[in-house]
Protein backbone atom coordinates (compact mmCIF):
# COMPACT_ATOMS: atom_id res chain seq x y z
CA UNK A 1 0.00 0.00 0.00
CA UNK A 2 2.84 2.40 0.86
CA UNK A 3 4.51 1.70 -2.48
CA UNK A 4 1.23 2.36 -4.26
CA UNK A 5 0.77 5.77 -2.62
CA UNK A 6 4.43 6.64 -3.17
CA UNK A 7 4.31 5.68 -6.85
CA UNK A 8 1.14 7.61 -7.66
CA UNK A 9 1.58 10.41 -5.13
CA UNK A 10 2.15 13.07 -7.78
CA UNK A 11 -1.18 12.18 -9.38
CA UNK A 12 -2.93 12.32 -6.01
CA UNK A 13 -1.47 15.80 -5.53
CA UNK A 14 -2.82 16.96 -8.87
CA UNK A 15 -6.24 15.53 -8.00
CA UNK A 16 -6.15 17.22 -4.60
CA UNK A 17 -5.36 20.55 -6.26
CA UNK A 18 -8.31 20.20 -8.64
CA UNK A 19 -10.61 19.23 -5.77
CA UNK A 20 -9.29 22.13 -3.69
CA UNK A 21 -10.09 24.57 -6.49
CA UNK A 22 -13.60 23.21 -6.92
CA UNK A 23 -14.33 23.06 -3.19
CA UNK A 24 -12.80 26.50 -2.66
CA UNK A 25 -15.22 27.93 -5.21
CA UNK A 26 -18.39 26.00 -4.36
CA UNK A 27 -17.85 25.11 -0.66
CA UNK A 28 -15.44 27.72 0.72
CA UNK A 29 -16.62 27.47 4.33
CA UNK A 30 -15.32 23.91 4.87
CA UNK A 31 -11.71 25.06 4.83
CA UNK A 32 -12.06 27.03 8.05
CA UNK A 33 -12.36 23.66 9.82
CA UNK A 34 -9.51 21.82 8.09
CA UNK A 35 -6.93 24.60 7.96
CA UNK A 36 -4.89 22.80 10.64
CA UNK A 37 -4.15 19.97 8.18
CA UNK A 38 -2.27 22.37 5.94
CA UNK A 39 -0.41 23.79 8.93
CA UNK A 40 0.49 20.25 9.97
CA UNK A 41 1.99 19.53 6.56
CA UNK A 42 4.08 22.73 6.68
CA UNK A 43 5.26 21.93 10.22
CA UNK A 44 6.37 18.43 9.21
CA UNK A 45 8.18 19.86 6.23
CA UNK A 46 10.03 22.32 8.45
CA UNK A 47 10.72 19.58 10.99
CA UNK A 48 13.00 17.65 8.62
CA UNK A 49 14.50 20.62 6.79
CA UNK A 50 17.29 21.19 9.32
CA UNK A 51 18.58 17.60 9.63
CA UNK A 52 18.40 17.20 5.85
CA UNK A 53 20.39 20.33 5.08
CA UNK A 54 22.98 19.90 7.85
CA UNK A 55 23.68 16.23 7.22
CA UNK A 56 23.76 16.58 3.42
CA UNK A 57 26.32 19.39 3.52
CA UNK A 58 28.54 17.80 6.15
CA UNK A 59 28.47 14.45 4.38
CA UNK A 60 29.17 15.89 0.91
CA UNK A 61 31.97 18.25 1.95
CA UNK A 62 33.50 15.85 4.46
CA UNK A 63 33.92 13.16 1.81
CA UNK A 64 35.89 15.51 -0.46
CA UNK A 65 39.12 15.21 1.53
CA UNK A 66 40.80 13.01 -1.08
CA UNK A 67 39.61 15.08 -4.03
CA UNK A 68 40.57 18.55 -2.84
CA UNK A 69 44.27 17.77 -2.82
CA UNK A 70 44.13 16.01 -6.19
CA UNK A 71 44.46 17.95 -9.44
CA UNK A 72 43.93 21.43 -8.00
CA UNK A 73 43.76 23.04 -11.42
CA UNK A 74 40.93 20.72 -12.48
CA UNK A 75 38.85 21.44 -9.42
CA UNK A 76 39.43 25.18 -9.67
CA UNK A 77 38.07 25.15 -13.22
CA UNK A 78 35.17 22.91 -12.25
CA UNK A 79 34.13 25.07 -9.31
CA UNK A 80 34.58 28.24 -11.37
CA UNK A 81 32.27 26.92 -14.07
CA UNK A 82 29.63 25.84 -11.55
CA UNK A 83 29.67 29.23 -9.82
CA UNK A 84 29.52 31.03 -13.16
CA UNK A 85 26.57 28.90 -14.26
CA UNK A 86 24.69 29.51 -11.01
CA UNK A 87 25.38 33.26 -11.04
CA UNK A 88 24.14 33.57 -14.62
CA UNK A 89 20.99 31.56 -13.77
CA UNK A 90 20.14 33.80 -10.85
CA UNK A 91 20.99 36.95 -12.84
CA UNK A 92 18.57 35.88 -15.58
CA UNK A 93 15.82 35.49 -12.96
CA UNK A 94 16.58 38.91 -11.46
CA UNK A 95 16.53 40.65 -14.84
CA UNK A 96 13.35 38.97 -16.11
CA UNK A 97 11.32 39.40 -12.94
CA UNK A 98 12.43 43.00 -12.45
CA UNK A 99 11.64 43.90 -16.04
CA UNK A 100 8.35 42.03 -16.42
CA UNK A 101 7.23 42.07 -12.74
CA UNK A 102 4.51 39.37 -13.07
CA UNK A 103 3.57 39.52 -9.38
CA UNK A 104 2.69 43.22 -9.29
CA UNK A 105 -1.03 43.87 -8.93
CA UNK A 106 -1.89 40.35 -7.78
CA UNK A 107 -4.08 39.89 -4.72
CA UNK A 108 -1.92 38.53 -1.85
CA UNK A 109 -4.88 36.73 -0.23
CA UNK A 110 -3.88 33.58 -2.11
CA UNK A 111 -0.99 33.15 0.37
CA UNK A 112 -2.05 35.38 3.28
CA UNK A 113 -5.42 33.65 3.74
CA UNK A 114 -7.05 36.88 4.89
CA UNK A 115 -4.40 37.71 7.49
CA UNK A 116 -2.46 40.97 7.62
CA UNK A 117 1.09 40.93 6.27
CA UNK A 118 3.81 42.22 8.56
CA UNK A 119 7.02 42.91 6.65
CA UNK A 120 9.22 42.79 9.72
CA UNK A 121 12.33 41.79 7.82
CA UNK A 122 12.04 44.52 5.21
CA UNK A 123 13.11 47.32 7.52
CA UNK A 124 16.32 45.73 8.75
CA UNK A 125 17.42 43.94 5.61
CA UNK A 126 20.90 45.40 5.19
CA UNK A 127 24.27 43.93 4.21
CA UNK A 128 25.81 44.30 7.68
CA UNK A 129 22.84 42.70 9.43
CA UNK A 130 22.73 39.96 6.82
CA UNK A 131 26.40 39.04 7.38
CA UNK A 132 25.99 39.10 11.16
CA UNK A 133 22.83 37.01 10.93
CA UNK A 134 24.53 34.19 9.01
CA UNK A 135 27.46 34.09 11.46
CA UNK A 136 25.68 33.94 14.84
CA UNK A 137 27.47 33.55 18.14
CA UNK A 138 25.20 30.66 19.13
CA UNK A 139 24.31 28.03 16.55
CA UNK A 140 21.76 26.46 18.90
CA UNK A 141 19.84 29.74 18.94
CA UNK A 142 19.58 29.50 15.16
CA UNK A 143 18.40 25.92 15.46
CA UNK A 144 15.73 26.88 17.96
CA UNK A 145 14.46 29.80 15.87
CA UNK A 146 14.61 27.92 12.57
CA UNK A 147 17.12 30.35 11.03
CA UNK A 148 18.27 28.09 8.24
CA UNK A 149 20.90 30.20 6.49
CA UNK A 150 23.21 30.36 9.56
CA UNK A 151 22.80 26.57 9.82
CA UNK A 152 23.87 26.22 6.18
CA UNK A 153 26.97 28.35 6.80
CA UNK A 154 27.83 26.38 9.93
CA UNK A 155 27.37 23.06 8.09
CA UNK A 156 29.61 24.20 5.22
CA UNK A 157 32.38 25.28 7.59
CA UNK A 158 32.04 22.15 9.70
CA UNK A 159 32.01 19.92 6.61
CA UNK A 160 35.15 21.59 5.27
CA UNK A 161 36.77 21.11 8.68
CA UNK A 162 35.98 17.40 8.50
CA UNK A 163 37.49 17.19 5.00
CA UNK A 164 40.77 18.74 6.15
CA UNK A 165 40.96 16.55 9.25
CA UNK A 166 40.71 13.41 7.12
CA UNK A 167 40.14 9.93 8.53
CA UNK A 168 39.80 11.19 12.10
CA UNK A 169 36.47 12.73 11.15
CA UNK A 170 35.22 9.58 9.40
CA UNK A 171 32.82 8.63 12.26
CA UNK A 172 31.21 12.09 12.11
CA UNK A 173 30.82 11.85 8.33
CA UNK A 174 29.28 8.38 8.68
CA UNK A 175 26.78 9.72 11.21
CA UNK A 176 25.94 12.65 8.91
CA UNK A 177 25.39 10.26 6.01
CA UNK A 178 23.10 8.09 8.14
CA UNK A 179 21.11 11.14 9.29
CA UNK A 180 20.78 12.28 5.69
CA UNK A 181 19.43 8.93 4.51
CA UNK A 182 17.05 8.60 7.49
CA UNK A 183 15.79 12.15 7.07
CA UNK A 184 15.22 11.50 3.38
CA UNK A 185 13.06 8.50 4.23
CA UNK A 186 11.12 10.59 6.71
CA UNK A 187 10.56 13.24 4.06
CA UNK A 188 9.23 10.55 1.73
CA UNK A 189 6.77 9.68 4.48
CA UNK A 190 5.73 13.30 4.89
CA UNK A 191 5.06 13.51 1.16
CA UNK A 192 2.52 10.71 1.48
CA UNK A 193 0.22 13.14 3.28
CA UNK A 194 1.06 15.97 0.87
CA UNK A 195 -2.25 15.60 -1.03
CA UNK A 196 -4.18 16.22 2.20
CA UNK A 197 -2.05 19.15 3.31
CA UNK A 198 -2.06 20.73 -0.13
CA UNK A 199 -5.82 20.27 -0.39
CA UNK A 200 -6.26 22.25 2.83
CA UNK A 201 -3.73 24.97 1.96
CA UNK A 202 -4.67 25.49 -1.67
CA UNK A 203 -8.38 25.20 -0.90
CA UNK A 204 -8.18 27.85 1.79
CA UNK A 205 -6.29 30.18 -0.51
CA UNK A 206 -8.80 29.64 -3.33
CA UNK A 207 -11.69 30.13 -0.92
CA UNK A 208 -10.27 33.43 0.34
CA UNK A 209 -9.61 34.59 -3.22
CA UNK A 210 -13.10 33.55 -4.31
CA UNK A 211 -14.72 35.38 -1.43
CA UNK A 212 -12.69 38.53 -2.13
CA UNK A 213 -13.48 38.30 -5.87
CA UNK A 214 -9.81 38.11 -6.95
CA UNK A 215 -9.63 34.43 -7.92
CA UNK A 216 -9.13 35.03 -11.64
CA UNK A 217 -6.38 37.58 -11.04
CA UNK A 218 -4.46 35.20 -8.78
CA UNK A 219 -4.44 32.35 -11.28
CA UNK A 220 -3.45 34.69 -14.07
CA UNK A 221 -0.51 35.82 -11.92
CA UNK A 222 0.62 32.23 -11.31
CA UNK A 223 0.45 31.48 -15.02
CA UNK A 224 2.51 34.61 -15.65
CA UNK A 225 5.08 33.35 -13.13
CA UNK A 226 5.39 30.03 -14.93
CA UNK A 227 5.67 31.73 -18.32
CA UNK A 228 8.43 34.12 -17.25
CA UNK A 229 10.33 31.36 -15.45
CA UNK A 230 10.23 29.08 -18.51
CA UNK A 231 11.69 31.92 -20.58
CA UNK A 232 14.50 32.12 -18.04
CA UNK A 233 15.15 28.38 -18.26
CA UNK A 234 15.33 28.62 -22.04
CA UNK A 235 17.87 31.46 -21.90
CA UNK A 236 19.97 29.60 -19.33
CA UNK A 237 20.16 26.50 -21.50
CA UNK A 238 20.77 28.56 -24.64
CA UNK A 239 23.94 30.30 -23.46
CA UNK A 240 25.48 26.98 -22.40
CA UNK A 241 24.61 25.43 -25.76
CA UNK A 242 26.18 28.35 -27.61
CA UNK A 243 29.30 28.20 -25.41
CA UNK A 244 29.87 24.53 -26.22
CA UNK A 245 29.22 25.08 -29.92
CA UNK A 246 31.61 28.03 -30.19
CA UNK A 247 34.45 26.73 -28.00
CA UNK A 248 34.45 23.11 -29.22
CA UNK A 249 33.48 24.04 -32.81
CA UNK A 250 30.60 21.57 -32.91
CA UNK A 251 27.35 22.31 -34.70
CA UNK A 252 24.33 23.16 -32.55
CA UNK A 253 22.23 20.66 -34.46
CA UNK A 254 24.75 17.90 -33.75
CA UNK A 255 24.86 18.74 -30.03
CA UNK A 256 21.07 18.76 -29.73
CA UNK A 257 20.72 15.54 -31.71
CA UNK A 258 23.24 13.74 -29.48
CA UNK A 259 21.53 15.14 -26.39
CA UNK A 260 18.03 13.88 -27.21
CA UNK A 261 18.40 10.77 -24.99
CA UNK A 262 19.49 13.03 -22.12
CA UNK A 263 16.49 15.32 -22.60
CA UNK A 264 14.00 12.46 -22.72
CA UNK A 265 15.50 10.63 -19.72
CA UNK A 266 15.72 13.78 -17.60
CA UNK A 267 12.17 14.80 -18.47
CA UNK A 268 10.82 11.31 -17.84
CA UNK A 269 12.61 10.64 -14.54
CA UNK A 270 12.82 14.22 -13.20
CA UNK A 271 16.11 13.17 -11.62
CA UNK A 272 19.63 14.36 -12.47
CA UNK A 273 21.10 11.34 -10.70
CA UNK A 274 18.99 8.87 -12.69
CA UNK A 275 20.07 10.60 -15.91
CA UNK A 276 23.79 10.41 -15.11
CA UNK A 277 24.56 7.21 -17.10
CA UNK A 278 22.94 8.60 -20.24
CA UNK A 279 24.59 12.00 -19.73
CA UNK A 280 28.02 10.39 -19.34
CA UNK A 281 27.63 8.46 -22.58
CA UNK A 282 26.44 11.57 -24.42
CA UNK A 283 29.25 13.72 -23.03
CA UNK A 284 31.80 11.18 -24.27
CA UNK A 285 30.17 11.29 -27.71
CA UNK A 286 30.52 15.09 -27.69
CA UNK A 287 34.31 14.94 -27.21
CA UNK A 288 34.59 15.09 -23.44
CA UNK A 289 37.39 13.28 -21.65
CA UNK A 290 36.18 10.10 -19.84
CA UNK A 291 38.13 11.01 -16.70
CA UNK A 292 36.56 14.48 -16.54
CA UNK A 293 33.11 13.07 -17.31
CA UNK A 294 33.14 10.48 -14.54
CA UNK A 295 34.59 12.82 -11.94
CA UNK A 296 32.76 16.05 -12.73
CA UNK A 297 29.23 14.96 -13.66
CA UNK A 298 28.37 13.33 -10.29
CA UNK A 299 29.78 16.37 -8.50
CA UNK A 300 27.77 18.76 -10.68
CA UNK A 301 24.62 16.69 -10.19
CA UNK A 302 24.95 17.34 -6.46
CA UNK A 303 25.71 21.05 -6.24
CA UNK A 304 25.35 22.62 -9.72
CA UNK A 305 21.58 23.14 -9.91
CA UNK A 306 21.28 26.48 -11.66
CA UNK A 307 17.69 25.81 -12.70
CA UNK A 308 16.69 25.23 -9.09
CA UNK A 309 18.47 28.36 -7.89
CA UNK A 310 16.76 30.36 -10.64
CA UNK A 311 13.45 28.95 -9.44
CA UNK A 312 14.13 30.02 -5.84
CA UNK A 313 15.11 33.54 -6.88
CA UNK A 314 12.14 33.84 -9.21
CA UNK A 315 9.71 32.67 -6.52
CA UNK A 316 11.16 35.11 -3.96
CA UNK A 317 10.80 38.04 -6.36
CA UNK A 318 7.34 36.98 -7.55
CA UNK A 319 5.81 36.68 -4.08
CA UNK A 320 7.60 39.83 -2.87
CA UNK A 321 5.96 41.68 -5.74
CA UNK A 322 2.61 40.10 -4.89
CA UNK A 323 2.96 41.27 -1.28
CA UNK A 324 3.98 44.76 -2.35
CA UNK A 325 7.53 44.44 -0.98
CA UNK A 326 10.06 46.26 -3.16
CA UNK A 327 13.47 44.66 -2.69
CA UNK A 328 16.41 46.85 -3.61
CA UNK A 329 19.22 45.59 -5.81
CA UNK A 330 21.48 45.04 -2.80
CA UNK A 331 18.75 43.08 -1.06
CA UNK A 332 18.20 40.97 -4.16
CA UNK A 333 21.91 40.21 -4.28
CA UNK A 334 21.73 38.97 -0.68
CA UNK A 335 18.76 36.77 -1.57
CA UNK A 336 20.76 35.47 -4.54
CA UNK A 337 23.59 34.56 -2.18
CA UNK A 338 21.11 32.69 -0.04
CA UNK A 339 19.89 30.80 -3.12
CA UNK A 340 23.44 29.71 -3.95
CA UNK A 341 24.21 28.62 -0.39
CA UNK A 342 20.87 26.87 -0.01
CA UNK A 343 21.27 25.14 -3.36
CA UNK A 344 24.52 23.54 -2.19
CA UNK A 345 22.49 21.45 0.24
CA UNK A 346 20.20 20.00 -2.41
CA UNK A 347 22.27 17.12 -3.73
CA UNK A 348 20.65 13.75 -3.09
CA UNK A 349 17.65 15.21 -1.24
CA UNK A 350 14.16 14.43 -2.56
CA UNK A 351 11.61 17.24 -2.90
CA UNK A 352 14.45 19.77 -2.76
CA UNK A 353 12.36 22.62 -4.11
CA UNK A 354 10.30 22.76 -0.92
CA UNK A 355 13.24 22.47 1.44
CA UNK A 356 15.20 25.19 -0.36
CA UNK A 357 12.24 27.54 -0.68
CA UNK A 358 11.81 27.39 3.09
CA UNK A 359 15.31 28.90 3.42
CA UNK A 360 14.74 31.68 0.90
CA UNK A 361 11.20 32.56 1.99
CA UNK A 362 12.29 32.90 5.61
CA UNK A 363 14.88 35.50 4.61
CA UNK A 364 12.45 37.81 2.81
CA UNK A 365 9.59 37.05 5.22
CA UNK A 366 7.29 35.37 2.69
CA UNK A 367 4.59 33.17 4.30
CA UNK A 368 5.50 29.51 3.92
CA UNK A 369 1.96 28.82 2.72
CA UNK A 370 3.19 30.13 -0.65
CA UNK A 371 5.08 26.84 -1.06
CA UNK A 372 1.80 24.95 -1.30
CA UNK A 373 0.74 27.26 -4.14
CA UNK A 374 3.89 26.50 -6.11
CA UNK A 375 4.06 22.79 -5.40
CA UNK A 376 1.47 21.69 -7.98
CA UNK A 377 3.23 23.84 -10.59
CA UNK A 378 6.57 22.51 -9.44
CA UNK A 379 5.49 19.00 -10.39
CA UNK A 380 5.29 20.17 -13.97
CA UNK A 381 8.26 22.52 -14.32
CA UNK A 382 10.57 20.38 -12.17
CA UNK A 383 11.01 18.10 -15.18
CA UNK A 384 12.09 21.05 -17.32
CA UNK A 385 14.41 22.25 -14.55
CA UNK A 386 16.01 18.81 -14.50
CA UNK A 387 16.51 18.89 -18.27
CA UNK A 388 18.26 22.26 -18.09
CA UNK A 389 20.32 21.27 -15.05
CA UNK A 390 21.69 18.01 -16.48
CA UNK A 391 22.27 19.59 -19.91
CA UNK A 392 24.17 22.44 -18.29
CA UNK A 393 26.27 19.98 -16.30
CA UNK A 394 27.03 18.05 -19.48
CA UNK A 395 28.03 21.27 -21.23
CA UNK A 396 30.34 22.06 -18.33
CA UNK A 397 32.01 18.65 -18.63
CA UNK A 398 32.63 19.22 -22.35
CA UNK A 399 34.08 22.70 -21.74
CA UNK A 400 36.32 21.59 -18.87
CA UNK A 401 37.54 18.70 -21.03
CA UNK A 402 38.49 21.20 -23.74
CA UNK A 403 40.31 23.48 -21.31
CA UNK A 404 42.21 20.67 -19.56
CA UNK A 405 43.23 19.32 -22.96
CA UNK A 406 44.67 22.71 -23.84
CA UNK A 407 46.71 22.64 -20.63
CA UNK A 408 48.06 19.19 -21.49
CA UNK A 409 49.04 20.33 -25.00
CA UNK A 410 51.10 23.26 -23.74
CA UNK A 411 54.80 22.81 -24.53
CA UNK A 412 56.92 21.85 -21.57
CA UNK A 413 60.31 23.51 -21.24
CA UNK A 414 63.23 21.14 -20.71
CA UNK A 415 66.89 21.72 -20.02
CA UNK A 416 67.85 20.71 -23.58
CA UNK A 417 65.63 23.40 -25.05
CA UNK A 418 67.33 26.23 -23.19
Amino acid sequence: MMKFFSKYNKYFILVSVLLAILCGIFMPKIFSNIKFLGDLFINLLKLFALPLICSALISALGNMSGNISYLKSFFKKTISYMLLSEIIAITIAILLFNLLRPGVGSNPDLILHGQAYNATNEQGFSFAKFILSIFPNNVFYSLTNFELLPIVIFSIMFGLGCSFVGQIAAPIINIATSVREASSKCLHGVMLIAPIGIFALVGEGVAQSHISGALRENFEALLAFVGVFLVGLFLHGLWQLLAVSIITKQRIRHILHQSLPVFSTAFGTSSSVATLPVAMHTADALKSKPFVTRLMLPLCASINVGGMMMYEMAAALFFSQMLGVNLSISQQILVALACVLGGMAEGGIPETSMVSLVVVFRIVNIPLAAISILLPLDRIIDRLRTVVNIFGNMCGVILISKWTQQDENKPIKTESST
